[in-house]
């Protein structure tokens, strides 16, 4: 990934130091500490290498959260990175794997240490994509186990993780909290009672993405009915959720 071109300056003129500004897409890695290497030769390179430790115990820890949230559904076992295309940034588009980025990570850390300048979503784009792999295994498939993903995560945090899953997650929310309530948020998603109390409304909403994915007719009249009746309500066509969805996830539905 190129990000332009630096000039290396001096930090000043008592210091002996030197300075190299970085673009402002990596500015979430303010104050994340770096091993510097000279790799010397005909082109010479200067590489920084993140220690990005707090980071990955962060999605452990994260992980943990959720296996105790699911836990009346049945063990979904240890955190393993190869279940995922982890990178810095935040991915749009993936196939088998979900993303977790390193940035949403730090983003989460800064916010803990009262930093304003964080984003608000982050903890909620990992914690969906890690359910969408909780929902694997607890043997949910393709879109069910994408939209899986995306309610657990809106019924914990309040926010949609913007995967399209509009229907899944209205239902979910209704299994959860009950007819007619209004959106809750469960405070932090890496508080332990959190997911405590959670877990028998996720027992629930767990119940019906499997009986969906074993009736899968039922599932897809129930979708088209709900879009259906809400393109009525709203006077204008709504495009279906399947238009949104990664390939190997609409391939596998």
């Amino acid at each position: 990934m190129f990000l332009g071109t630096r000039k290396i300056r001096s930090a000043g003129r008592t210091s002996g130091s030197i300075e190299i500004t970085l673009p402002t897409e990596l500015h979430i890695l303010e104050g994340t500490e770096c091993r510097l290497t000279v790799r010397d030769g005909p082109r010479p390179e200067i590489v920084f290498q993140l220690e990005l430790s707090a980071a990955q115990a962060l999605f452990r820890e994260l992980w943990g959260k959720l296996r105790l949230g699911l836990a009346q559904v049945d063990e979904i076992g240890d955190f393993c990175p190869g279940n995922f295309a982890i990178a810095l940034f935040p991915s749009h588009h993936w196939q088998e794997r979900p993303p977790l980025a390193y940035a949403d990570a730090l983003s989460v850390l800064h916010r803990r240490s009262g930093r304003r300048d964080s984003d608000p979503e982050a903890a909620t784009r990992l914690l969906a994509f890690q359910a969408v792999v909780g929902g694997y295994r607890l043997g949910l498939e393709g879109v069910l186990a994408l939209a899986f993903g995306d309610a657990l995560s809106y019924l914990i945090t309040g926010t949609a993780a913007g995967l399209c899953t509009d229907f899944e997650r209205g239902m979910a929310h209704r299994i959860f909290w009950g007819e007619g309530q209004a959106a809750q948020a469960v405070r932090s998603p890496f508080r332990d009672e959190v997911w405590v109390q959670a877990r028998p409304g996720l027992r629930r909403v767990y119940d019906q993405f499997r009986t969906w994915q074993e009736n899968p007719d039922t599932y897809a009249a129930a979708r088209e009915n709900w879009y259906r009746a809400l393109t009525v309500e709203m006077g204008m066509q709504v495009s279906t959720m399947d238009e949104y969805m990664p390939v190997a996830a609409a391939d596998s539905s």
